[in-house]
């Protein structure tokens, strides 16, 4: 067993290069490729993220149409038709809980003040029991996620006169 504080050792010898190396160089360059690969890194991020709100906008507009599906659909009139009635349901659901992990949320704009960032005018109605431009309906409901906006409602609103 070697002694630690035994100072008799030789001593390994430094290569010529290490002479002229320049240490503030070369973090300078390692702080550079860091910098980019964090660029890089950031601009895939920014992509994955658009991917997935068009994953999330599809989700969400099959379950708006399986909602409309079972809506329409009524009372069955036999066993099979609600057994099919059913898995449509279970569908949607499982659909609304794969929504819900990726905190999509959709919101109701009916009754308010039409708003341009949330809605698009689909039409309009003439009508005198509310104020213009107040949301009648929708045809499709706007969703938030942790993104921000996902999809703009679809919405008919309140006008004094056609047009």
């Amino acid at each position: 067993m070697s002694d630690p504080f035994d100072t008799h050792e030789d001593y390994l010898p430094v290569p010529p290069s290490a002479v002229d190396a320049d240490p503030a160089q070369t973090i300078r360059e390692l702080m550079f490729r860091v910098s980019k690969l964090e660029q890089d890194l950031a601009e895939r991020d920014t992509a994955a993220q658009g991917d997935l709100a068009e994953v999330m906008v599809d989700l969400v507009s099959i379950s708006d149409e399986l909602n409309q599906i079972v809506q329409r659909w009524g009372i069955a009139t036999n066993a099979q038709e609600a057994a099919m009635v059913r898995a449509l349901v279970s569908l949607g659901r499982k659909i609304q809980q794969a929504l819900a992990k990726q905190e999509v949320k959709q919101i109701s704009v009916v009754g308010q003040p039409y708003n341009a960032q949330t809605s698009e005018i689909t039409g309009t109605e003439v009508t005198t029991s509310v104020i213009p431009n107040t949301v009648l309906r929708e045809s499709e409901p706007a969703y938030t996620w942790k993104g921000g906006l996902l999809r703009k409602a679809q919405v008919v609103v309140a006008s004094r006169s056609e047009g």
